[in-house]
């Protein structure tokens, strides 16, 4: 095999081991024959075009006709004329395939199912990275720079799942790229001349040493980058995945993008805890930003953020809200500690704040009304911050009468969005007769709310997102849909009048933890209109039919009528039309049940011990290890029981309580930096001396050949009794001179002992590295044909 094949084979190796990244996006392995073959289909033609001595420029274009013709055959095989030629209607049918894959991307949240178009955006990104890693590893041989397009494959899950990809295809991966380095290593080397090697006698060949060397680094560096994520504090490790639960060091992250990500977040299969707080005036609302760009094809958007870091610092203190100056309002004071998982720019806080004492360069934008920041993150926040704010409190009343809005918020907020007519007439229906901007708002609210209109909350819901072309349109025709659904149409139908309006998004209140403390996961993201009152304000209103999502008192103006006026005169009984999918009360019952508390551990266990109890004894045991392992240690290094075994056991007694052995020091040395480092009492002082003329006399002394005095051996066990006898007292004394810290770090985990089992391991592995060395050696010499001696004719 050439040097060029080879080169381009373990290219496509490396691509398919890393492509292994992508598994946790989908919820089968459809997917991964159709681009595994992508990948060979890559390989082979850039082989095929080297192999016909093409230009070095043209190989990537030879591999990426190849791509495409794997393409067409696989996702529009009907199109091909005579099964070959692509015939007009190839190219409509790829985009069609193509754009339903990015509408899926957007609408669905991982693991996605293998659709026809996820499954085309992942052949052609994981072929694009496949030509470019051939080009640079085979076509320029920069194949350390090739590692580069293989670490793409691990932004994708890093960026969407909160777990990232996960241990084992980074393992797989970053195995591919070394075995790509040192086939071109290899490859290198060999133009060097004959490598020099040995034979041992009876033992087979000895490879060269720098194939061993290279595997062993790479081995090395390939542990170092799965250990040290998990050893050094702050250090993410959303690459290789979370894996610990609430709390627990997990330190991978979930990060929320306005609207299109909280479709993604209501669907996690285990709801994962974001942050908590504490306050003694009730569960509230916890808003992170708003959404003020409404457009029927794209959704709602962010306007830029603004803010001047020492003008709009949130610690400067943050004005009263515009418009919020004729309704009462009550005082919140909220502690909030956020987890490592919660990520982002914008600050969740009870709306709205009038102070928030935390550290760092917080924004306040008094327009968006929004904390943020351009230079930390939430995942960044250590300590709890503190929250006052003044949430309002008006009467329905006051809203009614309302005084007009100001021209600077109808030009902003109000302008009336381009919706099908459908839209218009439900709208007109729903809204006819009202008197007021605030009773056409409430029956629109009503219109979701009240379930003789047959709207359904489900966070699974299939139908199209609000983010899609007539999506606005086909959810009120379907009638279920989630909090991203409910916020946004209700936003824009209130739009539509004229009415100032805009998306929330932040989160419920969340689950009770007693003491005046609550619990947010990611099942309580959430999104809610927010309508402008002038004189009050900005006005939560909250459309989804969702447990948790309570509709605000001064929403509901029946209920101020007394107690009999009763819901029958409500105006929000609409009929809507059911062209859509029935969605019936099943998917409601299915959203509540979900969002109810576990009680008494998982449904089906029979009432059996918690899992925490059955972890107990596992969790002891790996608390208890390094302390057994020492002791373990301490019995191993006694077997010999004489001088230096002795001083062996007294430089890890001395390194555990963190004294700094020097290993170049004789043994007077050592015993004087112990004593001046480490003062102790005069018994233990004693010990020092006398342990420390023993060890002299075990190096330095000619050995006197002496015999034992009886043949029992009793001298020389008088002599190790003295020896522990000496080490227990120079123990003790280290201990006592240590503090609290330092002496239940000797005992519960000892340095020494930590260094010397990763010492261990380490040998150990290389031992095995060289046994697997010398067994492949030999069986490449067994393997090689048998070349005949011949003598040369003279």
């Amino acid at each position: 095999m050439s040097m060029w094949v080879r080169l381009t084979v373990t290219a496509a190796v490396a691509v398919g081991l890393t492509s292994s990244a992508l598994t946790p996006l989908y919820d089968d392995l459809g997917w991964l024959v159709r681009v595994l073959a992508a990948v060979a289909v890559v390989a082979g033609s850039a082989a095929l075009a080297r192999a016909a001595r093409l230009p070095r420029a043209v190989v990537p274009l030879a591999a990426g006709l190849g791509l495409a013709a794997y393409v067409v055959a696989v996702f529009a095989p009907g199109t091909l004329r005579f099964g070959v030629v692509p015939g007009s209607d190839t190219g409509r049918s790829l985009a069609a395939t193509f754009e339903q894959g990015v509408l899926d991307m957007q609408e669905l949240g991982a693991p996605v199912p293998t659709e026809p178009g996820l499954v085309l955006i992942a052949v052609l990104g994981v072929g694009a990275i496949a030509i470019t890693v051939d080009l640079l590893a085979v076509g320029l041989r920069r194949v350390a720079v090739a590692g580069l397009p293989l670490l793409l494959l691990f932004t994708v899950p890093s960026a969407v799942l909160s777990d990232g990809a996960g241990l084992l295809p980074f393992v797989l991966g970053a195995t591919g790229w070394l075995v790509l380095l040192l086939s071109d290593g290899s490859d290198r080397v060999s133009h060097w001349g004959a490598p020099m090697s040995a034979v041992a006698a009876g033992s087979g060949p000895v490879d060269p040493g720098l194939a061993r060397v290279g595997r062993r680094i790479g081995a090395a560096a390939l542990g170092v980058a799965m250990v040290v994520p998990a050893l050094v504090p702050g250090l993410d490790g959303r690459l290789l995945g979370g894996g610990a639960g609430l709390g627990e060091g997990s330190r991978t992250t979930t990060t929320y993008n306005p609207i299109t990500r909280l479709a993604g977040q209501l669907r996690q299969p285990e709801p994962q805890q974001l942050l908590t707080y504490r306050t003694t005036t009730g569960a509230d609302y916890l808003r992170l930003t708003t959404l003020d760009v409404f457009d029927p094809a794209a959704g709602w958007s962010a306007s830029e953020l603004s803010g001047d870091p020492g003008d709009d610092a949130v610690q400067q203190g943050i004005p009263v809200p515009q418009g919020q100056t004729l309704t009462a309002t009550r005082r919140v004071s909220t502690e909030i500690t956020v987890s490592s998982r919660l990520d982002g720019p914008w600050l969740p806080v009870p709306f709205p704040p009038t102070d928030i004492d935390i550290e760092g360069a917080w924004i306040w934008d008094p327009e968006a009304e929004t904390a943020f920041s351009v230079r930390t993150k939430i995942s960044d926040i250590e300590a709890p911050y503190l929250v006052s704010a003044t949430p309002v409190e008006p009467s329905a009343e006051l809203l009614r009468r309302a005084p007009a809005v100001p021209d600077d918020i109808r030009a902003g907020y109000a302008e009336p969005p381009v919706v099908s007519p459908y839209v218009k007439q439900l709208v007109a229906r729903t809204t006819a007769g009202q008197p007021s901007e605030y009773d056409r708002v409430v029956a629109l609210q009503s219109l979701f709310r009240d379930p003789a209109n047959g709207f359904t909350y489900d966070q699974d819901a299939s139908e199209p997102g609000i983010n899609s072309p007539d999506a606005l349109e086909n959810f009120l025709r379907g009638r279920v849909g989630f909090c991203e659904q409910y916020a946004s149409a209700m936003a824009a139908m209130v739009r539509s009048l004229g009415i100032p309006s805009r998306v929330a998004v932040g989160f419920i209140p969340g689950r009770s933890l007693g003491e005046d403390r609550y619990e947010v996961t990611t099942s309580d993201a959430h999104a809610w209109p927010e309508v402008w009152f002038t004189g009050v304000g900005w006005v939560r209103f909250e459309p989804t039919p969702r447990t948790g999502a309570d509709t605000p008192a001064y929403s509901t103006p029946q209920v101020e009528a007394g107690p009999t006026a009763g819901p029958t005169a409500s105006p929000s009984t609409i009929p809507v039309p059911q062209t859509g999918p029935d969605g019936g009360p099943e998917s409601a019952d299915r959203a509540d049940r979900e969002a109810l508390p576990e009680v008494g551990g998982a449904a089906g266990t029979g009432g059996g011990p918690p899992r925490s109890l059955l972890a107990a004894p596992l969790l002891l045991l790996v608390l208890a290890a390094p302390a057994l392992l020492s002791a373990f240690r301490r019995r191993r290094q006694w077997r010999s029981a004489d001088a230096y075994a002795a001083w062996a056991v007294l430089r890890d007694d001395a390194v555990d309580v963190g004294h700094r052995w020097r290993p170049a020091d004789t043994p007077r040395t050592a015993a004087a930096h112990l004593a001046t480092s480490r003062p102790v009492g005069p018994a233990a002082a004693a010990a020092l001396d006398r342990l420390t003329v023993a060890v002299e006399r075990a190096r330095y002394a000619r050995p006197t050949g002496v015999p034992a005095t009886d043949p029992t051996g009793a001298t020389e066990a008088t002599e190790a009794t003295a020896l522990r006898r000496d080490v227990a007292a120079l123990r003790a004394g280290l201990l006592a001179a240590s503090s609290t810290g330092e002496r239940w770090r000797a005992r519960l985990l000892a340095p020494s002992c930590l260094t010397w089992a990763a010492s261990w391991l380490g040998a150990t592995i290389a031992d095995l590295l060289d046994r697997t060395d010398l067994a492949l050696s030999a069986a490449r010499r067994r393997l090689r044909p048998r070349r005949t001696a011949t003598g040369r004719s003279g």
